[in-house]
């Protein structure tokens, strides 16, 4: 069945099983290594669910060389998680309240709290986190201010925002560190919300797309947009490099290390932090008297951070002890254990506390490997609590003795009454193995001695996920969105919860078994380079970057070559249903055909940094993918769906539009297409 639906070879298959398995166990463990092949899928949340799943019943958490690790393509992407960008979940991974449904804080936490293990404290980390935003305004007697924040409607992801900008619910948009005019999927959907705007301002350090968009944008040169017929005003505000400000990065492995300033940015490019800052003063001023009750959360926010040189940048260091916390007394927490639901403690991400104990920044510390331990542990901080392992207890057996000694991570030390080892135990310490709680134990408490996964209610790990996953609770396989393939499983074709969006600009194509499937009859995948980041806005404007990879391409197997006609180092056309692209050909064995269903299937493979703004230029692959997402991560697929390929350069101006609407009609497209 594995060979029929995903095209890997029995022999192969059973290969990389036997290494998995007998690379598991007392003396040897494994690791999933991922990247966003992974989640960049309509089911991706599930993918990774089944790598945990096979972990835990492989006993490879909580060990050293085991979990699952996923290789971000950010730098902090990590942290970006933790202190969100995400719309969903406040610092900490503390849900958002949801309108209506969480009046005060005695309603949110119990809807949202457990009475076992470490999610039981929420109030704890909750408060602490008020207390951070809004300081001495924040009391008892308020709810800590609990009002004061935003409250969710619905989903508010970025492909929801985009569909909102183009229904006119969105008036104003801030772009800090995103192209999504070539960046995100189905780029012409981005543009064309950004074209309802009132307003909208990049900042970025190079002239990217999306500020761009209105006077050069493929739809300015296909017609169907006019540059003085769009009422968007767009704001470019410059903004400094990674080496021109400081703060932390947090990889992948939670690790947050300090970044120092090189230089001072020059002229008057600025950084996220001095903007935001800045801006938030500049507001404040303006709202200066007001008795709207509206205007209360802006103006009771802790405000006051130290700037620093003749640009008045604040100190990046401040904010991150403000994230640790401190107590009434105004001393530094060094723990999350310490923060307290009374009103006592401060700290703006309960996990990150620990992060500026005893005063000291200690993301930045620096021991070199030779003078500590092989685990790290004084590089940087990891969160939390400065673990580099998650669930270490799981490293011992449930007496508290490592599973091996070459594997020894943590263990109970019997004399001393306390679990120690390599890394900070991820462990009440003081807690023996034998320890049962009480029948109406709470909290911490109600875990016992054996159990390790101290963030569960029942302090074990989840094979079945009743919550934390939206469309079920065991994964299964269900086929992108866009797929030649049938579901040979079962009778779901695609995940039926997936979102989608319907839109004349973003249409699906025909299923497997449907009329015009043929037409769009070759898989494509996305992938990254090593020379290149993201959608290109840091190295497509960088020379040396940019002539080691200098243009877009898709990459052949020979055999699609010779069938299509295609040369290396030529060029070819790409379409699906939502737009048509251009690119060198690069013919290499890498793209393997795949036997699928009885049937060989095709794959070509592109790159998505370009954009045709910079020294390196050329179509985007997103004007290619759908808006689609995974239903529980609010994530686009770009990592698999059907086009066409064929020799030649695309048609410019409107008749590259003309040669997509061919497609469609060929195809039988429309809005229903595809959205069962």
């Amino acid at each position: 069945m594995v060979e029929q639906v995903c095209g890997v070879p029995q022999d192969v298959f059973a290969e990389v099983c036997r290494l998995f398995v007998e690379n598991s166990g007392r003396e040897r463990t494994t690791a999933f290594v991922h990247g966003v092949g992974w989640t960049q899928h309509t089911i991706g949340s599930q993918y990774i669910r089944a790598a945990s799943i096979l972990q835990l019943l492989l006993g490879n958490m909580g060990r050293p060389g085991g979990g699952v690790m996923a290789m971000r393509g950010h730098a902090s992407i990590q942290g970006s998680s933790d202190i969100p960008t995400l719309f969903d979940t406040l610092p900490g991974y503390i849900p958002m309240p949801h309108a209506h449904g969480h009046d005060d804080l005695d309603d949110f936490v119990s809807a949202d709290a457990p009475a076992r293990g470490f999610w039981a404290n929420m109030r704890d980390y909750v408060v602490s986190l008020l207390k951070a935003y809004w300081g001495e305004t924040a009391t008892a007697d308020n709810d800590y201010c609990f009002g004061y924040l935003p409250r969710l409607t619905g989903s508010h992801s970025t492909y929801d925002t985009t569909m909102a900008m183009v229904e006119g619910k969105v008036k104003g948009f801030f772009l800090f560190g995103q192209n999504p005019a070539v960046g995100s999927a189905n780029t012409r959907m981005q543009r064309l919300g950004m074209s309802k705007l009132d307003w909208l301002v990049v900042r970025d350090f190079s002239l990217i797309e999306s500020a761009t968009w209105w006077q050069d944008g493929p739809e300015i040169e296909s017609g169907e947009m006019r540059t003085e017929d769009i009422d968007t005003e767009v704001f470019f505000l410059p903004a400094a490099a990674h080496t021109e400000k400081e703060g932390t990065f947090t990889n992948t492995q939670r690790m947050l290390q300090w970044h120092h300033k090189a230089v001072d940015p020059v002229e008057d490019q600025r950084s996220d932090l001095w903007f935001t800052f800045h801006l938030g003063r500049m507001i404040r001023e303006r709202l200066a008297g007001s008795e709207d009750e509206r205007d209360r959360p802006i103006l009771d926010l802790t405000w006051d951070y130290p700037t620093e040189g003749r640009h008045d940048e604040p100190l990046a260091d401040a904010v991150l002890a403000e994230i640790n916390g401190w107590n009434a007394d105004g001393e530094f927490l060094s723990a999350y254990t310490e923060l307290k639901a009374d009103g006592s403690t401060s700290c703006g991400c309960w996990i990150y506390c620990g992060c500026y104990a005893d005063g000291v920044n200690q993301t930045a510390r620096r021991t070199p490997a030779a003078e500590q331990n092989w685990t790290g542990g004084e590089w940087a901080w990891a969160w939390p609590a400065n673990r580099r392992i998650l669930y270490n207890r799981a490293s011992a057996d449930p007496s508290g003795k490592p599973w091996s000694e070459r594997k020894a991570l943590v263990w109970w030390d019997e004399e001393k009454g306390e679990w120690v080892g390599h890394d900070t135990p991820d462990f009440e310490p003081a807690k023996r193995p034998d320890y049962v709680p009480d029948k109406d134990a709470v909290g911490p408490a109600a875990i016992r001695g054996d159990e390790p996964f101290i963030m569960q209610a029942d302090g074990r790990g989840w094979l079945f996920a009743p919550a934390g996953v939206a469309d079920g609770p065991l994964p299964t396989h269900y086929e992108p969105q866009d797929s030649p393939g049938r579901n040979r499983l079962h009778e779901h074709q695609r995940d039926p919860a997936r979102e989608l969006y319907e839109h004349e600009w973003n249409r699906y194509h025909p299923g497997p078994d449907e009329p015009g499937a043929e037409v769009f009859p070759i898989v494509a995948t996305t992938y990254r380079l090593t020379e290149h980041f993201t959608a290109g806005g840091m190295s497509r404007w960088t020379p040396y970057l940019a002539e080691l990879q200098p243009e877009f391409f898709v990459e052949v197997s020979p055999e699609l070559a010779a069938e299509r006609g295609l040369e290396h180092a030529g060029w070819a056309t790409i379409v699906s249903a939502r737009g048509a692209v251009e690119a060198r050909v690069m013919v290499t064995d890498r793209m393997t055909p795949l036997r699928v269903d009885g049937r060989t299937v095709h794959q070509v493979g592109m790159p998505y940094h370009w954009g045709p703004n910079g020294l390196a230029r050329g179509d985007s692959m997103n004007e290619l993918s759908s808006m689609a997402l995974d239903p529980s991560s609010h994530i686009q697929e770009v990592k698999a769906l059907s086009v066409d390929v064929v020799a030649g350069r695309r048609p410019r101006g409107a008749a590259r539009t003309e040669l997509v609407a061919e497609y469609r009609r060929r195809a039988g497209i429309t809005a229903a297409t595809r959205v069962r």
